[in-house]
């Protein structure tokens, strides 16, 4: 194997092992992330088994709740939890109703992409548990209390239980409620999908510590390389890179993954090839060894994908954008929060990534998105939607000219300079005779002054 050799960015040791490290993404905790019926059971099973234990306690529990047991007989206890039951049922279908028609209308108006918002709320994660588990609760001590023989009205610590749980779920409801009206706001929605990216851009950052200090070049495709081909079709949610460099180095290979995070794949489509060191037999084996460090998906995740939120982003724009919608603030509030997210991303490392083993030799090549990849992902399709709308070609002109500002590499730099009049003369050409022409023209050129070295331009009143 030919290639230069690069000391890793983590400073490993040669022949220290890399088994040591924490993978980058771990399945157990995603599996149960994004199973959403993991938090309804487990909280069914708490009420379940609590509203078996209390109905009759062991006499040292019994002890220790007497301070908070109800005096009741058998038959009043169940009476009791029956209405208790009638209230969470009625408090949880107004919780329902309430989220239902929020997402629908936010699907709607702005982008049915937004539903993970949704779906990973406390209203999904917490508040429907708690719901479920003193309803639960309720059945199965209203059960409970028909096998209790005794008419005497003693303590019952279920009641207590169930009083408190009550008080719970009406706190539960007050807090969707303001919870669910929080997310019906705009400006609220845009921000939390500028903030999930930007975790994401951030965790993606922590795991290049174990990258190349320079960027290696990609060698072009050998006749003795063996192609990978996917096994099945999907999306490419996740590359575990630590994962893939420790079977590179066992197996002694270097592997060349050429589609992005993110990128769709076909069953059986090239997907990347890989370069061994001599020749093996081992061809299925060592394409199963290396697929299982790559996670294909049903769908996109927004856990490793940086261009998931920024395609978010904009789609929420250009729905805003749109003749049925008409409504152009929104469009600015997404290019803003756009303008703050690339802003972060710029001082990132971005692009594709190189991995080497412990003795220096780059072994795993993985393709990623560049800052000009994502300057190009948020303006395009913004800018011809918008072009019609000064304000929001003012904002774009911004978003590029503030990247450029914050860019450290000089190519990124000289790419936001060329976007910048690239947005300012297909507004012209889209009309060409519209009167704002002149206040974008100077304004673009106190962008242009500004990357130089001048000062920031305020923003023209027709931006607010």
């Amino acid at each position: 194997m030919a290639g230069a050799r690069v000391l890793p960015l983590g400073g490993r040791r040669p022949g220290s092992p890399g088994r040591a490290r924490a993978h980058e993404h771990q399945p157990v905790w995603r599996w149960v992330r994004h199973r959403l019926w993991i938090p309804p059971v487990v909280a069914a099973l708490l009420g379940a088994c609590l509203g078996v234990l209390l109905v009759s306690p062991p006499p040292a529990a019994a002890g220790l709740l007497s301070g908070v047991a109800w005096r009741a007989t058998a038959s009043e206890a169940r009476s009791m939890l029956s209405a208790a039951l009638g209230i969470v049922l009625t408090s949880l279908s107004i919780v329902l109703s309430l989220s239902m028609l929020v997402i629908q209308n936010a699907a709607g108006q702005y982008s049915p992409r937004l539903l993970r918002l949704y779906l990973h709320s406390a209203g999904i994660r917490v508040v429907i548990p708690v719901f479920v588990a003193t309803s639960v609760f309720c059945l199965a001590a209203a059960q409970g209390f028909g096998f209790v023989p005794e008419a005497e009205r003693v303590p019952r610590p279920a009641l207590g239980l169930a009083m408190l749980l009550l008080v719970v779920c009406e706190g539960a409801l007050v807090f969707q409620v303001l919870q669910t009206l929080q997310l019906m706001r705009v400006e609220h929605l845009v921000r939390r999908v500028r903030l999930d990216t930007l975790a994401t851009a951030r965790a993606l950052e922590r795991s290049r510590s174990a990258d190349t200090v320079a960027p290696v070049p990609v060698r072009a495709r050998e006749d003795r390389g063996r192609t990978l081909r996917a096994p099945r079709s999907g999306f490419i949610a996740a590359v575990d890179a630590r994962a893939l460099l420790e079977v590179a180095t066992e197996e002694r290979l270097v592997v060349h993954l050429e589609r992005a995070v993110g990128e769709p794949v076909v069953h059986g489509e090239d997907v990347g090839w890989v370069e061994e060191e001599g020749p093996s037999s081992r061809r299925e084996p060592v394409a199963a060894r290396v697929f299982s460090t790559i996670r294909l998906d049903r769908w996109r995740d927004e856990d490793r994908d940086v261009a998931l939120g920024v395609r978010q982003l904009v789609d929420m724009a250009i729905k805003a954008l749109s003749p049925g919608i008409n409504d152009p603030y929104t469009a600015v509030e997404a290019v803003d929060q756009l303008t703050f997210l690339l802003c972060e991303l710029s001082t990132m490392r971005l692009g594709p990534r190189v991995l080497s083993d412990a003795a220096g030799c780059p072994r795993v090549f993985l393709r990623g998105a560049t800052l000009r990849d994502y300057l190009d992902l948020a303006t395009d399709q913004i800018l011809r939607f918008g072009v019609a709308e000064p304000a929001v070609v003012l904002r774009l002109l911004r978003l590029v000219a503030a990247v450029g500002h914050r860019a450290k590499d000089a190519d990124d730099r000289d790419a936001a300079r060329s976007l910048l009049d690239s947005i300012l003369a297909t507004s012209e050409r889209a009309q060409p005779d519209a009167p704002w022409h002149s206040l974008l023209r100077e304004h673009a050129a106190d962008l242009e002054r500004a990357l130089g070295g001048g000062p920031w331009p305020p923003l023209p009143s027709i931006g607010f």
